[in-house]
């Protein structure tokens, strides 16, 4: 009993590896989440001309106790950091919605918006329309027709701005012998 005891003192050896090994797997976990971000945003703005985000108030909804660790975990101003500065690198655009633009009250079919609709309804359903959906899928085409809307003028011509180019890998030159060398 007193041998168990001892096994880890205050400020004894196998404490100090608990805390290593701890802030290893720490370490581990946040370069996994790291690493998909920066693909996934890689992915985007390399596909994509014009990518339509919302502007969420991160804050508010982290008060929500059920939904506040997810909500941090995601990492969301870090995605939006990374896609806005690879968007511009590959030639894409990013449109941020609103904060108050009724994505999720808006019917993607008929576009009536809804006065409520509370966060436990999953699935939207109109009532002008009667269509039905997820809530979450409504909310994203409601942003790309957002996106589509803010690439064509009055005129109906594309704006003038980021020009796509294509990212082509350089052939390496074949290296040829030097001819002073040779003689």
């Amino acid at each position: 009993m007193l041998a168990a005891r001892r096994a880890k003192r205050k400020f004894g050896e196998n404490v100090a590896k608990a805390r290593r090994r701890l802030a290893r797997l720490h370490a581990r976990i946040a370069n996994i989440r790291r690493d998909g971000t920066h693909k996934a945003t890689t992915i985007l703005a390399k596909t994509y001309r014009r990518i339509g985000i919302e502007d969420l108030n991160v804050r508010v909804m982290a008060r929500n106790r059920r939904l506040a660790l997810s909500i941090m975990d995601g990492g969301l101003f870090e995605f939006r950091r990374q896609l806005e500065y690879k968007t511009r690198f590959y030639g894409a655009a990013v449109i941020v919605a609103d904060r108050w633009l009724p994505s999720s009250k808006t019917c993607s079919c008929c576009g009536s918006v809804k006065a409520e609709l509370a966060l436990s309804q999953r699935t939207y359903h109109c009532d002008a329309c009667g269509h039905e959906i997820d809530r979450d899928l409504n909310a994203a085409r409601n942003l790309e027709r957002l996106a589509a809307s803010s690439a064509v003028s009055a005129c109906g011509k594309e704006r003038s701005g980021a020009v796509r180019k294509p990212r082509v890998k350089r052939a390496l030159k074949k290296q040829e012998p030097n001819s002073s060398l040779a003689a």
